[in-house]
C-alpha cells in the first residue's frame, strides 16, 4: 500500500480525545492495511476538522456482531469464511443508510455489489490520494450538516448547522443567528453549543462570536460581513488566525 504512516502520529490519534460525530469501521483482516486507513483517515479528519471515531473489524463476522451504528463501512470485498459481499447483504437488512465503500483487488462484483448501493470501489493497492477523493466525493455529495436539538425558553428546536450564520454570547445564553435573518436565544452558552456544531466551517472570531465560513460574503480588518446582510465585529487578536483557517478551508472546499 502506497501510504506513508509515521509512528508518533499513530500515536497522536490514539491519544487525542474526540468528540462522536461520524463513526467509520474499517473491516479488512489485513491488519496492517486495515491500521493505515485508520492512521491516514485520522489524518484526513485533522486536516478538515472533522470528528471521526474509527473502529477496526478483521472478519465480516466481527463487524456484523458489533451493536454500533455507522456512517461510513470500509469493506473488504476478498475476506475469509464470510466475504464483504455477502457482509454487506447482511448490513443492508439492518440499515439503507449507511455509506458502504468497498476494497477489493477484483472488479468482477461490481455489478453485484450495485445490489447493496455501496458508495465507492477503492482498488488495491490504495494510494492516500484515493482516499482523500473518496471521502471529498462523500462530503461534497453528503455535506457535513446536521440537525441539533436546543432549548429555548420551554420548547426544544431542532436546527440544522448549515442554516447557522453566527453564534453570539449572551452571558449564560447564546444567541443563534439564522440564514433568514431571525435568532434564537438559547438555554446555553456558546462554549456549549460550539461542542455541538461541526469543527470545519464554525470559527471563533473573539470572544462573543463564532462564525459559519459557508456565509461570508467579504470581510476586513474591522468586520465581516454576511450574506444575509448581517455583520460582526473580528477582533485584531483573531484576525491573522481567522485569514489563514479561512484561506486553508476555502482551499479545500475548492479541491473537493
Amino acid at each position: 500500500m502506497e501510504l506513508h504512516v509515521d509512528f508518533w502520529e499513530q500515536k497522536l490519534f490514539q491519544l487525542e480525545k474526540r468528540r462522536i460525530k461520524m463513526r467509520i469501521a474499517i473491516c479488512d483482516d489485513d491488519v496492517k492495511l486495515t491500521r493505515e486507513l485508520k492512521t491516514v483517515i485520522y489524518r484526513y479528519a485533522n486536516e478538515h476538522r472533522y470528528d471521526f471515531v474509527i473502529e477496526e473489524f478483521y472478519s465480516g463476522e466481527s463487524l456484523l456482531k458489533s451493536d454500533l451504528v455507522f456512517d461510513i463501512i470500509l469493506l473488504d470485498f476478498k475476506m475469509n469464511n464470510l466475504n464483504g459481499l455477502d457482509t454487506a447483504k447482511q448490513l443492508r437488512t439492518r440499515s439503507t443508510t449507511n455509506v458502504i465503500i468497498f476494497i477489493t483487488s477484483y472488479t468482477h462484483f461490481v455489478f453485484d455489489a450495485f445490489k447493496v448501493n455501496a458508495f465507492r470501489f477503492l482498488v488495491k493497492p490504495i494510494t492516500e490520494k484515493k482516499i482523500r477523493e473518496t471521502f471529498d466525493d462523500y462530503f461534497s455529495m453528503f455535506g457535513n450538516d446536521y440537525p441539533i436539538l436546543l432549548k429555548s425558553d420551554r420548547d426544544t428546536l431542532c436546527i440544522d448547522t448549515k442554516e447557522i450564520v453566527f453564534l453570539e454570547a449572551d452571558n449564560k445564553h447564546c444567541i443563534i443567528h439564522l440564514a433568514n435573518q431571525k435568532s434564537i436565544r438559547c438555554a446555553k452558552t456558546m462554549a456549549t453549543v460550539s461542542k455541538l456544531i461541526p469543527r470545519n466551517h464554525f470559527y471563533k472570531i473573539n470572544r462573543a462570536f463564532i462564525i459559519n465560513f459557508n456565509y461570508i460574503a467579504r470581510y476586513n480588518s474591522d468586520e465581516i460581513l454576511f450574506t444575509n446582510g448581517e455583520h460582526v465585529h473580528i477582533s485584531r487578536n483573531y484576525l491573522t488566525a481567522f485569514k489563514v483557517a479561512y484561506k486553508n478551508y476555502s482551499e479545500l472546499k475548492r479541491k473537493g
